[in-house]
């Protein structure tokens, strides 16, 4: 296992769970894409040098407090998948949501290039070449 790519991708989790877009932004690659669950319901994706901090704005305005939670890392070389928890309250409607989920970080010269969430477990190891 990198240790490497997996810090790298610890640094980033916990950049979002503390919303600071800055120290999410440095470790991408200038042109990375985060995708987060509702692109596949609203066409979003966040592109570009300014990526993590556009993605932190974004769930602060629907979430309170919504954070990941590691459970388990793995690395692929090219990627790190991330199993996980997602945690929060929905800023205008009060609902709660806790449940799992993954996130696949794809990596390329020592930076993220692509963060894509899960919130279907299979699909995340899928993406990667792996079954549950």
């Amino acid at each position: 296992m990198s240790q490497e790519s997996v810090e790298l991708v610890r640094k980033a989790i916990d950049a979002f769970n503390r919303r600071n877009g800055p120290d999410f932004d440095a470790l991408l690659a200038s042109g990375a894409e985060i995708i987060p669950v509702r692109a596949a319901i609203e066409s979003v994706v966040y592109r570009g040098p300014g990526a993590g901090s556009q993605y932190c704005v974004a769930v602060d305005e629907r979430w309170e407090n919504l954070r990941w939670e590691v459970e388990d890392i793995r690395d692929g070389g090219q990627w790190v998948l991330v199993l996980g928890h997602i945690r929060g309250r929905g800023r205008d409607s009060g609902a709660v949501i806790d449940v799992r989920g993954a996130w696949v970080a794809n990596l390329h010269d020592g930076k993220i290039a692509r963060f894509q969430t899960f919130s279907d477990r299979a699909a995340a190891l899928k993406a990667v070449g792996l079954e549950e």
